[in-house]
């Protein structure tokens, strides 16, 4: 059974108003095409924590997934970090940006310079279009390992995860799939279910 770590990425989740709703999106995703998540990681906008979080999730997990740090503004690092993480470099693809000043027009404004950031991607990682958002996804191989970026909002990573992500995973991942049924137990002690249940598990 293949592996899977996901890391949320923001300060904002580190405060006790925001809860990371996307790890538990994706582990049910992973979990029913049989990719079991082994560790979950919330890391604030700190470029060194960051850093040694990605290569040690890349080290010791088949899949990682990041959610969140992709747009425009100084305190998103995700990009920079995640290349750096990999020892890769970011390439400036001019397409992306002709993309966003579209959109930008589209909206009836002038695209901030700010938004360019958006148009690097790190060298030979495959670009998640974003129709719901300014801020396109990654998927990098590196070797038999996959290290996918997602964006932080869920109305633009699930539609991505679902779209270009999911059906990659879905033909590495194996026969082995998760089922769960969930069982309700009350007026009896832990110790006491723990004894009567444990020849089936």
């Amino acid at each position: 059974m293949k592996t899977a770590e996901i890391i949320a990425i923001g300060s904002e989740l580190l405060t006790p108003t925001r809860t990371d709703t996307n790890s538990l999106w994706l582990t049910e995703k992973l979990n029913e095409i049989g990719i079991e998540v082994m560790l979950k990681t919330i890391v604030g906008d700190d470029k060194s924590r960051l850093e040694e979080t990605i290569r040690d999730a890349v080290k010791r997990s088949d899949i990682v997934i990041s959610t969140g740090g992709l747009g425009p503004t100084e305190d998103d690092i995700t990009r920079t970090i995640s290349a750096k993480a990999i020892d890769r470099e970011l390439a400036y693809h001019v397409e992306i940006e002709a993309d966003l000043r579209e959109r930008f027009k589209r909206w009836g404004r002038d695209m901030p310079e700010t938004n360019k950031r958006q148009a690097y991607v790190i060298e030979g990682a495959q670009i998640l279009p974003n129709p719901n958002g300014s801020a396109v996804g990654m998927s990098v191989e590196i070797g038999e390992k996959f290290f996918v970026i997602l964006p932080g909002p869920p109305r633009e990573n699930q539609p991505m995860f679902l779209d270009f992500v999911l059906p990659k995973l879905r033909e590495s991942a194996g026969e082995i799939f998760v089922k769960r049924k969930i069982l309700r137990v009350s007026g009896i002690g832990e110790s006491a279910v723990d004894e009567a249940i444990a020849p089936i598990y």
